[in-house]
C-alpha cells in the first residue's frame, strides 16, 4: 500500500480478503493477510527516511484496517490488550509511507514518518529511545550495551501517570 504523500486518510472501505489459494496469497492482488491464533500480524516499522527499525508490533485485523484507511498506524497492544493508536498518548504518530506484506501475507513491514510530540522530538519507543532497538547483545556474553547513549525524550514528561506497557 502506498499512502499519498500528505498523509491523508483514503477513507475507503477495506475488505480483508479470505485466503483461497497459494496462488492468490503470493502472486495475487488481493489482501489476503494470515492472522495466528491470537488473531494477530507480526508489523514490522522502519524510519522512511533512514530504513532504521523503530519497532517490532502486532496487529489485529482492525488495526490492520484502521492503519490502512487513515494513514497512521495502529497496533493491537498485546500487554494491555486493546486496541492502540501510536502517538494517541504522546502525540509521535508514525504516518504510513509504505506499507508492504510478506510473500506468504503472515508481516507487515511498515515504512513511516514519525511525528514530533508537544513534548518530544520524533521517537518510537516509549522508554525514551528514539528505537525500541536501542541495545545490542554480545554473542559471547549476552550482556546488553546501549547504542543509544540518549534517550529522545523524558517519558515521565511525555506520558505521565499513564501505565508501563512492559510487562514483567
Amino acid at each position: 500500500m502506498a499512502v499519498n504523500p500528505q498523509h491523508q486518510p483514503v477513507n475507503a472501505t477495506i475488505a480483508l480478503v479470505r485466503r483461497s489459494s497459494i496462488a492468490q496469497v503470493e502472486e495475487g492482488t488481493e489482501l489476503a493477510p494470515k492472522f495466528d491464533a491470537a488473531g494477530l500480524i507480526t508489523c514490522v516499522t522502519t524510519a522512511a527516511e533512514s530504513g532504521e527499525l523503530l519497532m517490532v508490533g502486532a496487529m489485529n485485523a482492525e488495526a490492520l484496517t484502521l492503519t490502512i484507511q487513515t494513514g497512521e498506524v495502529h497496533y493491537w497492544s498485546r500487554s494491555r490488550q486493546v486496541l492502540w493508536h501510536k502517538g494517541a498518548t504522546s502525540g509521535l504518530i508514525q504516518k504510513v509511507v509504505e506499507m508492504r506484506i510478506d510473500d506468504d501475507q503472515d508481516a507487515v513491514w511498515l515504512r513511516v514518518q514519525v511525528q514530533a510530540g508537544a513534548k518530544s522530538p520524533p521517537a518510537s519507543c516509549h522508554v525514551g529511545y528514539r528505537s525500541c532497538f536501542y541495545r545490542t547483545v554480545n554473542a559471547e556474553t549476552g550482556a546488553l550495551r546501549f547504542v543509544e547513549n540518549s534517550k529522545t525524550f523524558d517519558p515521565q514528561v511525555v506520558y505521565g501517570d499513564a501505565p508501563n506497557p512492559t510487562q514483567l
